[in-house]
């Protein structure tokens, strides 16, 4: 088939650098976390010339989708299921209904946000890092206000799997370095210009004395607040066996050290949601149209896999709709519930190989930020100022807000769990899962005690994988699969000739990060218009999400 008077360029068909990049990357050739080509995605001209398309779903990618091919005359309508736009970019706010499928599959209701009004908590997406410039360029254009998220303090807790006791981050992370540094040290027996150096080296790394011995160092902070004592003593080291019985690093300490999560790392002003708002304002603004509520119920490709019509129910009315081309933002384990006419047998396989990782969130407003502390006062356990405690409850992490400091109330994330951990919590009703998250809370910080402080009727909790229409948090993809290669790569070409793409995170390599659902609505942008080849590469690597989204542990 020929469009706008070019040839659409077949799989090996060479193309031009950025979309080679853009091609490699969604590919995974580029390595785990590169996102491609980050340039404009639309040619000079209208190359859509009022074709329809219809679009399925409007979280990040499906939005992203409909504003550029919008920009490209396309005439766009989006579908989408929920009563809200976003998927899982949700931001919980005063009045906000939470659903949840129960064990018959109906959306029952869980919580209703009771945040005081200008209070809001991430459900879904809560940072953005320095180097997901996809995201960045259209928070710029956009005029979505960012500002640091902080990963990391040095104040933030540590609660280790394997002892009953809570450590401030500064404690282990120098006290570890230091009884490493020295153990080394004591292995250098040369006298040659480089093992000096080496031992200089370790001296500085460890903050060893003259000796080369550890004794603790200010790095781990204070015996007696320095306002206090005379001449302020370091705190006195953790031992080396302590620190390794007690399993810390078990808990995703190094988390930040870890590329994805490295400084900088970003949050839209006032919640992650501006930025589906901002996308939908700008793709109606192009023309597209949003009908929420639309829950898709069939889609068949045409004879000659050219066009597709679909069936969708709104409210008591079945409707169908037809266009040339369909992009499906629905995750893959929603999408293989609807029924298909007309797929190709790989494509309906893939569908079922590829599960969603269980995740769950739960949020608490506290009425005062006790983390950050009285400054009046001069505890030393105190002085939080954003960043995330880890422990091996099955909470896994407490996340501080980067946001509003010094403010009289704040909200904190007070789970962020995944697989065996979130199946737990997830099975929970939503009081129960407000206990257990608070039982994880008092080892961090004895102040949840106080329901005053922080009220359950403030708490909110989300299980992501009994989420109506979302089913999961990310695809849970594993390279070592070899299922999962070859599903990855069915799904990233069209069915029929070039009717139907799959889009999304889901199908990027970055699962559960807007990037991803961004770069991958880009590549199918530019397989309707012919730019990028509609087959993968040869080979293809697959993401690997359990890395991609809890890092390397």
């Amino acid at each position: 088939m020929t469009r706008r008077g070019t040839k659409r360029p077949a799989a090996d068909t060479p193309v031009d650098d950025s979309a080679k990049a853009l091609r490699h990357a969604m590919s995974g050739l580029s390595g785990p976390e590169a996102t491609g080509w980050t340039g404009t995605v639309r040619p000079a001209g209208t190359p859509g010339k009022g074709a329809k398309v219809l679009i399925l779903g409007a979280g990040v990618a499906g939005l992203t989708a409909a504003y550029e091919l919008s920009m490209l005359d396309y005439q766009v309508t989006v579908l989408e299921a929920q009563d809200r736009i976003g998927g899982r970019n949700r931001t919980a706010r005063r009045g906000d209904q939470l659903y949840e499928l129960d064990a018959h599959g109906t959306p029952t209701p869980t919580h209703r946000c009771e945040f005081d009004e200008g209070l809001y908590l991430n459900l879904g997406p809560g940072r953005i890092p320095y180097h997901h410039r996809r995201v960045l360029k259209y928070c710029r254009d956009f005029g979505v206000a960012l500002e640091p998220y902080v990963m990391e303090t040095t104040a933030n807790r540590v609660r280790p799997p394997h002892a009953d006791v809570t450590w401030p981050n500064r404690r282990v992370a120098n006290d570890t370095r230091g009884h490493l540094a020295a153990k080394l040290a004591e292995t250098l027996n040369g006298r040659d210009a480089f093992t000096g150096e080496l031992r200089d080296l370790l001296r500085v790394f460890g903050a060893l004395d003259a000796n080369g011995k550890y004794r603790g160092s200010t790095r781990s902070g204070y015996l007696d607040s320095p306002e206090i004592a005379e001449w302020p003593v370091p705190a006195p080291p953790l031992s080396f066996e302590d620190l390794v019985h007690s399993g810390f690093w078990k808990t995703r300490f190094y988390q930040p050290v870890d590329h994805l999560w490295q400084a900088t790392m970003f949050q839209p002003v006032g919640g992650m949601d501006h930025i589906v708002t901002a996308l939908a304002r700008e793709a109606k603004r192009a023309g597209a149209k949003i009908v929420l509520g639309a829950e898709v119920r069939e889609i068949e490709i045409g004879p000659r896999g050219l066009a597709v019509s679909l069936k969708y129910r709104k409210g008591d009315d079945e409707l169908q709709a037809d266009a040339r081309y369909c992009v499906s933002n629905i995750p893959v384990p929603v999408l293989r519930t609807i029924k298909l006419t007309r797929f190709s047998d790989p494509f309906e396989q893939a569908l079922r190989v590829v599960e969603f990782e269980k995740t769950c969130k739960v949020g608490w407003q506290a009425n005062r930020r006790f983390w950050e502390g009285d400054l009046g006062g001069c505890d030393d356990t105190e002085g939080i100022y954003g960043g995330i405690s880890w422990t091996g409850h099955n909470i896994t992490q407490m996340w501080y807000p980067s946001n509003d400091y010094f403010s009289a109330k704040g909200t904190l994330t007070g789970a962020y769990n995944f697989g065996t951990a979130a199946e737990t919590l997830g099975k929970l009703t939503p009081e129960k899962r407000l206990q257990l998250a608070r039982e994880g809370a008092v080892q961090l910080h004895p102040e949840f005690k106080n329901k005053e402080l922080v009220p359950d009727k403030q708490g909110i909790s989300i299980a992501w994988h009994k989420v109506p229409y979302q089913l999961g948090g990310w695809a849970a993809w594993e390279p070592q699969q070899p299922a999962h290669k070859k599903a990855y790569k069915q799904l990233l070409r069209p069915e029929g000739t070039d009717a139907f793409f799959v889009t999304g995170d889901q199908i990027s390599p970055l699962p559960g990060w807007q990037e991803g659902a961004m770069m991958s609505a880009h590549y199918v942008v530019q397989q309707i218009l012919g730019i990028m080849p509609l087959t993968a590469p040869e080979e293809v690597a697959v993401p690997d999400s359990v890395a991609l989204t809890q890092g390397l542990f």
